[in-house]
């Protein structure tokens, strides 16, 4: 953590930042989407900014930032490059010379290698793991199962889930009950001459249209974020995941819409509609 100081207005202002410390050699293992500049220049007094703060804070390349380091020390440092992911990697990225003898323990929290993916380097690194105590290896390479995966990953999908299936119950018992509610207007319809086959085929009709409805609202609400998201993690403007996911969902909602109406249908059906008109 730093703490950056500018000038907002005319007057100063500070902020505290989240700050990685880099080599030079760091655009060998990370994509940090450098888009003037490089990580190359990362050595003695210089940072790499991302391009939101380059563009609010006038710290293009060449600039010169006034950064407070974590012991308290004031630095001046030379912006070498700017990088257009910073949702994922931070606002401000520290050259390891710049941060050498300011943090707690001096020492790197991890070491990132690329490797040519074969059996034989596999080995070697976990060979090295093994001799260094304290040292863990793992890798980015996705595994069957997803037995990589942290547990704490997992238990936000399982939170997200039943907070998905928690609101899906919810608006099910709300088309259910508002289509129970519609038994004296079929009813009606019924002793007008409507058969119950055309109210079934107007209600199964009604249930495309709401589920049209909700599909096009959710997807008009959700492309913006996604696309703010996907462009600042992954440099493209739509996000990473299971293709069969849009389509799941899809069918999660045409499914509920038609269940939810046509159920509480039928069921309004089969009593006589005398009776129904006579009960209200």
């Amino acid at each position: 953590t730093a703490v950056w100081q500018y000038e907002q207005f005319g007057d100063p202002d500070t902020e505290s930042v989240s700050a990685m410390i880099l080599t030079p050699d760091a655009k060998g293992v990370l994509d940090l989407g450098v888009r003037d500049g490089g990580l190359d220049r990362l050595t003695g007094a210089t940072v790499a900014v991302s391009g939101d703060v380059a563009r609010t804070r006038g710290a293009g390349i060449g600039s010169r930032v006034h950064l407070v380091l974590g012991d308290g020390t004031p630095v001046v440092a030379r912006v070498v490059a700017v990088y257009s992911r910073g949702l994922g990697f931070g606002p401000i990225v520290l050259s390891r010379d710049l941060a050498a003898g300011h943090t707690t323990t001096d020492l790197a929290q991890s070491v990132l290698a690329r490797t040519d993916g074969t059996v034989e380097a596999g080995q070697r690194l976990a060979a090295l793991a093994t001799a260094q105590p304290g040292l863990t290896l793992t890798t980015t390479r996705a595994t069957p199962g997803g037995s990589d995966t942290p547990p704490e990953v997992w238990i936000n999908l399982v939170v997200i889930v039943v907070l998905l299936a928690y609101l899906l119950l919810s608006i099910a018992n709300k088309l259910v009950a508002a289509t129970a509610q519609r038994r004296t207007e079929l009813a009606a319809l019924r002793l007008g001459g409507t058969t119950p086959r055309q109210i079934r085929a107007m209600m199964r009709r009604e249930a495309v249209v709401i589920a049209a409805a909700a599909l096009a609202g959710g997807l008009l609400l959700s492309a913006l974020p996604l696309a703010l998201l996907g462009e600042g993690f992954l440099g493209r403007p739509w996000p990473a995941g299971p293709g069969w996911l849009l389509p799941a969902a899809a069918l999660t909602v045409m499914v509920t819409a038609f269940l939810t109406i046509e159920l509480p249908t039928r069921r309004a059906l089969r009593i006589p509609p005398a009776e129904v008109i006579r009960a209200q």
